[in-house]
């Protein structure tokens, strides 16, 4: 249902779309009936990072292609303690209402419809949520990506309040996903100087090698004089 193209360039992006509501809507003008589609997408790359957006357009190909773009443009970096989130958290939207409380290691996604699908391609495996509020799909959503997008990372509140981590919470807090993109990234940035380095030393154990192995000229004998017959 999504063009090559866009669907070429969430590949290249590593990125997942989920399409969580398709919403037909009729209007009637003076020319006859007018049909439209209301989409509800997610996107995410399994790895912290997630979007949500809206799509509308005539048909449905159309309003999924422009709910994926919008969701592009709107994905933030949810903060992880481990692979769950870092404290309990509350959004309310409309008259839905969602709630997400952090899991122990091994509980998995207790949660369903809209929620889950948002909170699965999040990168996020182990977490508890309910819905105390509004069964609207769209609104429960939007409800979800407004308590992911108010996490806060410990270590900036640790930062703001002049300590530490270790002192605030008791215990040390690793993301994950945030630590594998750190490493990515000093492995990116210091290569080339290594490489180079290793690519001399390289050629000069080639150099000595090849010296080595060439043949040594032969030393010639001296000729002896000859002795003169008497």
């Amino acid at each position: 249902m999504v063009t090559t193209a866009e669907r070429e360039r969430l590949e290249a992006e590593e990125l997942e779309d989920r399409v969580i509501r398709i919403d037909r809507t009729r209007k009637t003008v003076a020319g006859g009936r007018l049909s439209s589609a209301r989409v509800v997408v997610a996107v995410g790359d399994n790895k912290g990072r997630v979007g949500l957006g809206i799509g509308k357009a005539r048909n449905v190909p159309e309003a999924i292609a422009k709910g994926i773009r919008k969701a592009r443009k709107t994905m933030i970096r949810i903060p992880l303690d481990g692979y769950t989130i870092p404290h309990v958290v509350q959004a309310k939207v409309g008259g839905a209402v969602i709630l997400l409380k952090p899991a122990s290691r091994g509980t998995g996604v207790i949660a369903g419809g809209a929620v889950r699908q948002l909170i699965e391609i999040s990168g996020i495996r182990d977490v508890l949520t309910k819905s105390l509020g509004s069964g609207n799909v769209m609104n429960r959503a939007k409800a979800c990506f407004k308590a992911l997008s108010e996490l806060r990372d410990p270590r900036h509140v640790a930062q703001q309040r002049d300590t530490t981590v270790q002192a605030m919470m008791g215990r040390e807090i690793v993301d994950p996903y945030a630590q594998l993109e750190e490493e990515v990234e000093a492995a990116e940035e210091a290569p080339p100087e290594q490489e180079a380095g290793e690519a001399v030393a390289e050629e000069v154990t080639v150099e000595v090698v090849a010296a080595e192995l060439e043949p040594k000229d032969e030393l010639e004998e001296p000729e002896e004089p000859e002795q003169s017959k008497e």
